[in-house]
């Protein structure tokens, strides 16, 4: 079996019904805005420079989130061009494949130690804090050059950067502090040492090129730090939570390890960990979908919604483990394609191979319905997942 339609989950992870390309909506805010639902219309959003990033951080622009826009105007992910092509192109001069591949076999080891752990532990086993939490970790530590025993203090601060109403302003803005000054004493300790590592090979190309900023480079560091093990740690969760509760799924993958890379670009379709994309102002009067935004909008999408378009998914609620040509936008589209996306795939496909293999009767160790879930308007995932085998 590569293909099932029932299931049991969270609620943004349930069937969503794709009702028009554009709904008018209010925010968390509290202000109107405009969600976008369906594909093509997505993807122009996220490629248009009518849409903009770097406009939401001006003063007085519109908010989505009841509180100020996560990070500054300053990080990769709020440029618009030209800017954001100027650091883009030094971010992929680091992010070299030959990084990406050896990062790869580290991946490897890592999974198998942490599987061996669990395995001597024996069930029932928590898979988040087994397997979910310290791989992503483990792996953004070794890009960036930070040390492993400073993960419980990045991991918090990143918990609260990115959480909606479970903190305070005041208390986000501490979090903020604490990772810009963490990231300003690791890119210092870096230029009096280099070593093999993503921050290192910039402080290179920074003295070689000078094309960023060392305030730039800091902030690029912090944008990768958080966004480089919250979303995967939840994607990795969230896809196992996927197999375990559609009959014969994860038996499919044990079966036919071959269907691994296709099945992962399924759950990145159907179960994204990231449900809706990071919102654009729009900057002049608009037409999307059919519908006139105006100038000084706030425009975002739900990936979890243009995912299931049935005008580009066949049979979009249903998980086809084999389903080919998956242009899911998971990842993004355009401009801001996310530059780790190589990265985030290795450890999904190793991960998840990895625990089919090693536990074929893995299974969830409690009623679906206990489980908890980490929702907000920003990520999702389980804060647990007991499992047995």
């Amino acid at each position: 079996m590569t293909a099932e339609r029932t299931a049991e989950g969270p609620p943004l992870l349930t069937e969503v019904r794709v009702v028009g390309p554009v709904t008018r909506v209010r925010m968390l805010s509290g202000e109107i805005g405009y969600l976008v639902t369906r594909f093509e219309e997505a993807q122009q959003v996220l490629a248009d420079p009518v849409f903009s990033r770097a406009a939401l951080f001006r003063p007085g622009a519109p908010r989505e989130l009841p509180r100020e826009t996560v990070g500054t105007p300053r990080t990769l992910f709020n440029m618009d061009p030209p800017d954001h092509t100027r650091l883009r192109r030094v971010v992929a001069k680091g992010f070299t494949r030959k990084r990406i591949d050896s990062l790869r076999a580290g991946i490897e080891t890592v999974v198998d130690g942490l599987l061996d752990g669990m395995a001597e532990t024996g069930p029932p086993a928590d898979l988040v804090e087994a397997l979910c939490v310290p791989l992503p970790v483990t792996e953004i530590c070794q890009l960036l050059g930070v040390p492993y025993e400073d993960r419980a203090s990045f991991r918090a601060w990143t918990e609260t950067v990115m959480s909606v109403t479970g903190y305070t302003q005041e208390e986000v803005g501490r979090a903020r502090q604490d990772l810009h000054r963490y990231l300003t004493a690791l890119v210092a300790a870096k230029r009096a040492e280099p070593a093999d590592d993503f921050l290192s090979a910039l402080l290179v190309i920074r003295d070689e090129e000078d094309r960023i900023s060392e305030e730039e480079l800091v902030s690029l560091g912090i944008t990768l730090l958080v966004a480089g093990h919250g979303t995967t740690m939840n994607q990795l969760g969230g896809s196992v939570h996927a197999l375990l509760t559609r009959p014969g799924m994860y038996a499919a993958l044990h079966q036919d390890p071959g269907l691994i890379p296709t099945a992962v670009e399924e759950l990145l379709r159907l179960v994204p960990a990231v449900t809706v994309s990071s919102p654009r102002l729009a900057t002049e009067d608009v037409e999307l979908g059919g519908v006139l935004v105006p100038a000084g909008s706030v425009v975002a999408l739900s990936a979890i919604a243009a995912n299931r378009d049935p005008a580009v998914f066949a049979e979009p609620e249903t998980m086809d483990l084999a389903r080919p040509d998956n242009h899911h936008i998971t990842f993004g589209h355009g401009p801001h394609f996310c530059v780790g996306t190589q990265l985030a795939r290795a450890e999904l496909q190793v991960a998840i191979g990895s625990l089919v293999r090693r536990f074929p009767d893995l299974r969830l160790a409690v009623d679906p319905a206990e489980i908890r879930w980490r929702t907000s308007a920003l990520i999702q995932g389980p804060v647990e997942l007991p499992v047995a085998w």
